[in-house]
């Protein structure tokens, strides 16, 4: 019996060892690709996670993280979400790994432009790691706070935090300040500061390089495009390729289109117009079909380099296309790819003279451009609030520190005489130069003012051509359409009166069934029904218009004020009704009656005209 009980234990042991073995080696296995082959990284964690129950809550809970990495380097970020929010259920007990998972969860979000969830689940993370006091915690957030503020355009927002998170993270020695530093590049990059980007780019590189998986790649991205604006376009080019070569190896194929869309936009600015189609064109097909939140901006630069080359049709349905898909521009990462599209589709709009649709454009423009304005200026202007209040508490606490050795020092009243001799010429010399700097900011202002006025001019200008243009339009094809119903109209009436002329002259008793019969014939194709119907189609409101302002008119009394509203003489009436001249003339005098005109002509034709 107690051999038995040894060798089951034995036995045990060897499957336990076993077991561990195998879990190191796949612990190895994804340390190694997670960022490198996120598609080989994704089968060594699922099996990972058969090992769960002899894992501890945490190694789990990490183990679902990685998952969210992987899928988010796959830009499935739904699938992401998920295993990130599976892995947080884990370590409620555990705040540090919790927080941790938190600041995967953001990055998914802003990736995915959900920059609001973003926000929210990094404050979450921020309040965690303030109650654990973890510094260098702090600092992470601060960074991803940091990068949701550049992705959404808040420029000088995202500089101040990834400043913060820099002086945290020196403070505190943290290894990973490089992640910083290469935020910080894309922050300048982001705000047309591409020198500086660039000098910084270098620095930060090698550290990425070291493992080339997605995020050196990434980083290349925006380092090749800084270099281009500089003027290096051979160097920025080699880059780019690079990087677009990476990202398909690494299987992150929403960036790789990216790469090469950026790619063909130099191609259409060097010269090689034939390059930057077909890369547009593949870029623009795979974004739009996994509605990626970079396709708006790659369909604005597909959409200019159209309109360049004169392919206005072409841009035409782009601009359609983009329309439906997206549902009102649903996919992009912030207000500029929107506002950046609407103005090339604006152009479009202008070349191809569709000026009622590029007048409802111009204005989402506007309201565009004073949006992203007004959000830059309430950035700055809580930020100069929250310096001006620091330099008050800081001119408080001095002038109390004065007080106190002003009480101190109460026996040397010359010397205090001095002290504040001093202070006041300091003073007078600080309110000198507020003054002067308060007039030069006056000055600043009335230019802006003066300056948006004259833009404002100009662009009601450019409103007002583009709605005389649209109703000449309107006016020409209304006059056209009236004289092809009158022409119409009039010779399907001279054809029936000519051949009813013809039966009259021809008929006798051997013709006189035949007449009947093609009388019948012409009986039957009602010409006056079909003007009715043409008309209504021209004058749409015609009909109801008179009808309200004269309800004892009958319908009969409306169709024949139709013709009169075309000004066809008593002679064209009387062929396109098959009356007389007379008739007409006695028609139209009771129409006048009932309406109270009768013996005003001159009202009646102009009311006709008018209406």
């Amino acid at each position: 019996m107690k051999l038995n009980l040894l060798l089951v234990l034995f036995l045990c042991c060897i499957t336990l060892n076993s077991q561990n073995i195998e879990i190191e080696e796949l612990q190895d296995e994804i340390k190694t690709n997670l960022f490198k082959k996120p598609d080989s990284a994704k089968a060594y964690l699922f099996k990972l996670l058969k090992y769960s129950s002899l894992r501890p809550d945490t190694a789990v809970a990490k183990t679902y993280s990685n998952l969210g990495i992987t899928y988010n380097q796959l830009a499935i970020y739904d699938s992401a979400t998920y295993f990130f929010k599976k892995g947080i259920d884990l370590v409620k007990d555990h705040p540090l790994i919790k927080a941790q998972l938190l600041c995967n969860l953001a990055i998914n979000y802003r990736t995915n432009a959900a920059y609001s969830k973003s926000m929210k689940t990094l404050q979450t993370a921020l309040s965690i790691y303030k109650t654990l006091d973890d510094l260098n915690g702090k600092g992470l957030v601060y960074g991803e706070m940091a990068s949701n503020y550049n992705y959404m355009s808040q420029k000088e927002k995202a500089i101040s935090y990834l400043k913060k998170a820099i002086s945290i993270f020196r403070e505190t020695e943290d290894p990973r300040l490089y992640i910083l530093q290469q935020k910080l590049a894309n922050a300048y990059y982001n705000n047309g500061n591409y020198e500086f980007a660039v000098e910084i780019f270098e620095q930060v590189l090698p550290e990425f390089q070291k493992q080339k998986g997605a995020p050196y790649y990434l980083t290349l991205l925006a380092y090749a495009e800084s270099l281009i604006e500089i003027g290096k376009e051979a160097a920025g080019e080699a880059r780019l390729i690079e990087a677009k070569n990476g990202l398909r190896e690494v299987n992150n194929l929403e960036y790789m289109h990216v790469a090469q869309a950026k790619l063909a936009k130099l191609y259409f600015h060097t010269n090689r117009s034939a390059l930057a189609a077909k890369a547009f064109e593949d870029s623009y097909e795979y974004l739009r079909d996994h509605h990626s939140t970079r396709f708006l901006q790659i369909a604005a630069d597909y959409l200019e380099f159209l309109n360049d080359q004169g392919q206005f049709d072409a841009a035409y349905r782009i601009v359609e296309e983009v329309e439906e898909v997206t549902n009102d521009y649903s996919f992009k990462m912030n207000g500029q790819d929107e506002l950046r599209f609407l103005i090339a589709a604006e152009n479009t709009y202008r070349k191809r003279k569709q000026f009622e649709l590029s007048l409802k454009v111009y204005d989402r423009i506007d309201f565009l451009k004073d949006s992203i304005r007004s959000a830059e200026d309430r950035i700055k202007i809580a930020e100069l609030e929250e310096s001006y209040q620091n330099e008050i508490q800081g001119e408080k606490n001095r002038t109390l520190a004065r007080t106190n050795n002003l009480l101190k020092e109460s026996a040397r009243k010359q010397l205090n005489i001095t002290i504040l001799s001093c202070i006041l010429t300091v003073l007078i010399f600080g309110l000198s130069i507020a003054f002067y700097q308060n007039h030069r900011k006056k000055l600043r202002l009335q230019k802006e003012a003066v300056w948006q006025l004259e833009k404002a001019n100009i662009v009601l200008k450019e409103k007002q051509e583009l709605e005389n243009e649209l109703l000449a339009e309107k006016e020409k094809r209304l006059g056209d359409k009236e004289r092809e119903l009158v022409a119409i109209s009039l010779e399907a009436a001279d054809t029936q009166n000519q051949i009813r002329d013809v039966l009259e002259a021809k008929r006798d008793e051997s013709t006189s069934e035949i007449c009947s019969l093609i009388e019948n014939i012409i009986g039957q194709r009602n010409y006056w029904n079909h003007f009715k119907t043409k008309f209504v189609e021209v004058h749409p409101k015609f009909s109801y218009n008179l009808g309200e302002m004269f309800p004892e008119l009958t319908d009969n009394d409306i169709a024949f004020c139709s013709l009169l509203k075309l000004q066809l003489t008593n002679k064209e009436i009387a062929s396109l009704l098959g009356i007389s001249h007379q008739s007409v003339i006695s028609k139209k005098y009771r129409v006048k009656k009932k309406m109270q005109l009768q013996d005003n002509d001159e009202s009646f034709d102009q009311l006709m005209r008018e209406l």
